[in-house]
């Protein structure tokens, strides 16, 4: 989504969006958004066309078809409380949150351009005494100077055996079991819908997409991506400013 479908601003264009979709299921296509956003967001940001489309939300952790959730990875207090803690111990951390099932808890100290911030890519984001949240809790999610992030990842990556640290932006992070990626999440959607991966056409622009692009039968990558993405790329396609992925996708219909 962000860096790969959406405009810098978010945007999308909804009216060439909905003939495309129509043009798609026509086809036998699947329109399928997936990120590490939640799927509350997404599900705002597709209201008009989610009965239309599947879901792949929170980098893997829960994946939604016609509908219904077909798979749900939670996190146990136990887990997240560790990461937390790592993060709060962290000088250069700048802001963090629980994504849930129902909303997005940032702690009850939440700089007001935190919160701003993260409602841009979270639904009903909230301050919360983090040690209390009665939510599902899928995910969490930490902001870092860009010229930080990495080396906080790696370290993070270091200490923790069950979950993994991803770089979702050039200042976002997320923190997920290290069992789920983009790719489990779409290996479950293609199970349920009898698709192979060679089937399936990718798109994604940034280190959390590595395994989609990995999986996918053709990867398709957009401009502005980091090199690592182009790597694994079978096309590159324009800038993302440009809705390379709407022109591409009419290409295919």
């Amino acid at each position: 989504m962000d860096g790969t479908f959406l405009r810098p601003d978010g945007t999308y264009d909804k009216e060439r969006f909905a003939v495309l979709l129509e043009k798609l299921t026509e086809a036998g296509y699947l329109f399928v958004a997936a990120s590490g956003r939640s799927l509350l967001t997404l599900k705002e940001l597709f209201q008009e066309f989610e009965n239309k489309m599947a879901f792949i939300a929170e980098n893997g952790c829960i994946v939604e078809d016609e509908g219904q959730i077909i798979f749900e990875a939670e996190m146990v207090p136990e887990d997240y409380q560790l990461i937390l803690a790592e993060l709060q111990a962290d000088p250069h951390c700048q802001g963090y949150l629980l994504s849930g099932e129902k909303g997005a808890y940032a702690p009850l100290d939440a700089s007001d351009d935190y919160i701003k911030r993260a409602q841009h890519f979270y639904a009903n984001v909230q301050r919360a005494d983090l040690t209390a949240v009665m939510d599902k809790i899928l995910k969490v999610t930490a902001r870092f100077d860009a010229d930080k992030i990495h080396d906080f990842t790696q370290g993070l990556n270091g200490k923790l055996a069950d979950f993994q640290a991803v770089v979702t932006g050039f200042d976002g992070m997320d923190i997920i079991p290290k069992a789920y990626d983009k790719s489990t999440g779409l290996e479950v959607l293609c199970e349920k819908q009898g698709i192979s991966s060679q089937d399936v056409y990718a798109f994604g622009d940034n280190y959390n997409d590595l395994e989609l692009l990995d999986f996918a039968g053709i990867a398709v990558v957009p401009d502005n991506a980091v090199e690592v993405a182009k790597t694994l790329a079978d096309e590159v396609i324009g800038d993302h400013a440009s809705d390379a992925v709407l022109t591409y996708l009419e290409g295919l219909v």
